[in-house]
């Protein structure tokens, strides 16, 4: 056998081969669990938005509040104070995310923007804890590539292994073979 530069090619030994082997697989593995910690930050975030119920809710105010972080960046959080009422019994709440959040930049100023007190506009509670509602059902997008780009490298390293393990054992099969001349 020879390289495509002409040269002889060096056989793999079958330690070699071994090897490979386990490296290869091991690196499927590895996007494996890197798919499943992905599927779990999905799953977590997907979960609690499954059983929400919509409810009509007016805002009572908007504002947004700033502190700092352990590293000393000033973050905002956006609080809209608004209330609702389920099964006759009425609740008040200032959470507007899932989980709550506070970030650098605009989103926060933006978040409040969005409610004026007076309006009215859909909140979304657990029917297990209606005491506890949101406003907006935003998605982190990040978690979704996350999952996605390892199962898609797992699926083609699976793929490609009968060529890689015919390269490494074909130096083998013609090993015994003389060669032209």
């Amino acid at each position: 056998m020879t390289t495509a530069s002409g040269g002889p090619t060096r056989l793999l030994t079958r330690g070699e081969r071994i090897w490979l082997t386990i490296v290869y697989w091991g690196l499927v593995a590895a996007c494996v669990l890197f798919a499943l910690v992905g599927w779990r930050l999905v799953h977590s975030q997907e979960a609690p938005l499954k059983g929400v119920l919509p409810v009509t809710a007016k805002i009572l105010r908007s504002d947004v509040v700033a502190h700092k972080d352990a590293q000393g960046h000033t973050l905002e959080q956006p609080i809209v104070m608004y209330s609702y009422q389920v099964d006759s019994v009425h609740y008040s709440t200032d959470r507007v995310t899932l989980r709550e959040a506070s970030r650098p930049g605009h989103w926060a100023k933006d978040v409040a923007a969005r409610f004026h007190a007076g309006d009215t506009v859909t909140a979304y509670y657990d029917p297990a804890s209606p005491g506890s509602a949101f406003l907006i059902t935003e998605r982190n997008w990040l978690v979704y590539p996350a999952f996605i780009v390892p199962v898609v490298l797992a699926i083609l390293l699976a793929a490609l292994w009968p060529r890689v393990a015919g390269q490494a054992s074909a130096g083998q099969a013609s090993a015994g073979q003389p060669r032209n001349a």
